[in-house]
């Protein structure tokens, strides 16, 4: 397990210094990445070159996608399809050719391209298409943006419902923290409440009774 038992048990503490200290998350990531190992610490950068909307194209979705850390592959790919799906329900809405604003090659992004159907066709392919094209309608752009954000915060519980004391619940902590830092900068009101419920998530997970 290497130094994951340590780093994870500790979260709810490092949560509430940060919380203390005034929320100054590069101090947050800066203090993580400090316990991590050399490679460990290459997954966390690389989860944030990802996070960087200017580094994301076919090559780097091709290298997540046979990445071997799983929340980095199974994350990016959801990424890729939420991204893709924008895309498509925006472009169409402006009469614009879907095909030219798609990114990868498979199932999802052939139905982007070529479909008429309102949804793209896509109720076989996705189990989150319909929900995506719904938040899409809301004409209250923070409102969109917000429940965007939320489906990737559930996706990033998702993919860690079996993993406890491993870097895949490590990247998912700072996945949820960088969603928190962004919505304090858009709406600090909304970025307490969502502060809140990360508190609660950490604190009702790693409740010491819950390390053994």
């Amino acid at each position: 397990m290497g130094n994951y038992h340590y780093i994870i048990a500790g979260l709810p503490d490092i949560v509430l210094d940060f919380e203390s200290s005034g929320y100054d998350f590069d101090t947050l990531f800066g203090h993580i990445s400090e316990m991590s190992s050399k490679e460990d610490r290459r997954c966390i950068e690389w989860l944030f070159f990802g996070l960087n909307q200017d580094n994301l194209n076919n090559h780097f979705y091709r290298v997540a996608k046979k990445s071997k850390t799983k929340f980095l592959r199974e994350y990016f790919m959801f990424d890729l399809d939420l991204r893709n799906f924008q895309a498509a329900y925006i472009a169409r809405k402006n009469s614009l050719d879907p095909a030219d604003y798609i990114i990868g090659d498979n199932e999802v992004t052939e139905q982007l391209k070529t479909s008429k159907a309102p949804d793209f066709g896509l109720s076989h392919y996705s189990d989150i298409a319909p929900e995506v094209f719904k938040i899409l309608e809301n004409n209250n752009i923070l409102d969109r943006e917000q429940l965007i954000d939320k489906l990737k915060w559930n996706k990033a519980n998702e993919i860690c419902t079996f993993n406890y004391f491993d870097i895949n619940v490590i990247l998912s902590f700072l996945l949820k923290a960088t969603i928190i830092k962004r919505w304090y900068k858009l709406d600090k009101k909304k970025g307490a409440v969502l502060f809140k419920q990360f508190v609660d998530e950490i604190q009702g997970t790693f409740k010491p009774e819950n390390n053994y």
